[in-house]
């Protein structure tokens, strides 16, 4: 018996360490970089310029301002197919294809290089084939060339963007021989501009200079701005791009929170990785943490995580205190930052972004529990171990 006694202090003295060890909810030090100290945070802006060629190549170039030809009218690409009539020449009407070289091959002379031609120079330079091949007389020829399907391209996009790098633009499900020859001729695609191709890298950062967005093509370095394409100030024409084109995309070394929303040329929506994995919840299923919930709208606040994760809300005394967790990163590195939020702070400063910070693509959230709710849990756990003990000495 006395054994038995002296068995149940020591074990009573070990249930009060563990339970005082449990009110601890997470690290006091957390890795963020000294940006956070538990009040405010800012991500900084790492990377300003894409060096990709070096500032020599920008400076040393008198930049072209918006180039109508350029910019503006869409050029052939391999892949791209066409359709070709010649007056006289019935036979030799047809789908013609631009090889992977981007050449037209015509069953008369040489191929054509028509990589970067627009219709109306395609047009001519047949003509002026035929003309050269004595076929025809240059007041007699006559070709007749449509569009039928615009093919995807590569482009590059560097800088202010989510994810920079090579993206392929204009993608189309494929169609069947029969199919695409009853589509009608003067195929429009919307996915071969500029957009589309920043839409492609993830989009614009908030720190993204737009009035200083660079095409870099055939050596040249063309300028556009999309500013007020995000402000609505005015009608924006957007540039229809072409294979091998790269996209410069500088940033203005600040965050500007106006372009965190959606847009034509910002993230619809963000995937949010989360975790709410404690108690009240046993499991991200029971605690409704699904696809859905994991997705927000840009422009969504760490509280918004919250929410979506299921992290406020139930007993008010047991729940308040619980804490959020959210991993990111600075715009331009690859460091893994840590900040902590309790619910409470972000509630009573909904509106300061310092203290409930905007999400960005592939953020991390996790939810703590309450000193209150971890005491309980390891205080329930403890009972499971000592009941068994006291019910075997008891029979």
């Amino acid at each position: 018996m006395f054994r038995f006694s002296i068995f149940l202090k020591s074990l009573f003295l070990i249930s009060l360490l563990v339970l005082s060890s449990a009110c601890a909810v997470v690290p006091k030090n957390l890795d963020s970089n000294e940006q956070d100290d538990g009040e405010y945070f800012a991500r900084q802006v790492l990377s300003v310029v894409p060096d990709i060629y070096g500032s020599s190549f920008y400076a040393n170039r008198a930049l072209d301002e918006v180039d109508s030809d350029g910019l503006y009218r869409a050029r052939f690409a391999p892949g791209d197919t066409l359709q070709i009539r010649i007056g006289g020449m019935s036979e030799y009407d047809g789908l013609y294809q631009v090889t992977s070289e981007g050449e037209l091959d015509l069953p008369f002379g040489q191929s054509l290089k028509v990589s970067k031609h627009t219709r109306k120079t395609l047009r001519e330079s047949i003509e002026d084939e035929l003309v050269r091949l004595n076929w025809f007389h240059r007041e007699t020829v006559r070709v007749d060339l449509s569009v039928v399907s615009l093919a995807p391209i590569s482009v590059s996009v560097y800088g202010a963007v989510f994810n920079a790098g090579r993206v392929s633009i204009n993608q189309r499900p494929a169609l069947k021989a029969e199919e695409q020859i009853e589509r009608a001729s003067g195929a429009f695609s919307v996915d071969r501009n500029l957009a589309s191709a920043i839409m492609a890298a993830g989009g614009v950062r908030p720190d993204a200079d737009l009035s200083r967005i660079f095409i870099v093509r055939d050596n040249r370095v063309l300028t556009v701005s999309l500013a007020s394409l995000i402000h609505g100030s005015g009608y924006v024409k957007m540039p229809t791009l072409i294979d091998g084109d790269q996209v410069m995309v500088f940033s203005t070394g600040t965050i500007n929170t106006s372009l965190i929303r959606p847009t034509e040329i910002t993230p619809p929506g963000l995937r949010v990785f989360m975790s709410n994995l404690t108690a009240p919840a046993l499991s991200n299923a029971q605690s409704a943490v699904g696809a859905d919930s994991t997705r927000l709208p840009y422009g969504s606040s760490l509280l918004d995580a919250a929410i979506s994760a299921n992290c406020i809300g139930g007993t008010h005394q047991a729940n308040a205190s619980r804490s959020i967790v959210m991993v990111t990163r600075n715009f331009g590195g690859k460091k893994q930052l840590v900040v902590r939020r309790s619910i409470n702070q972000l509630l009573a400063n909904s509106s300061n972004s310092l203290v409930n910070p905007y999400l960005i693509p592939n953020d991390g959230v996790a939810c703590y529990d309450s000193r209150f709710t971890n005491f309980r849990d390891v205080a329930r756990g403890i009972g499971e171990v000592i009941s068994p003990i006291l019910l075997g000495r008891l029979l």
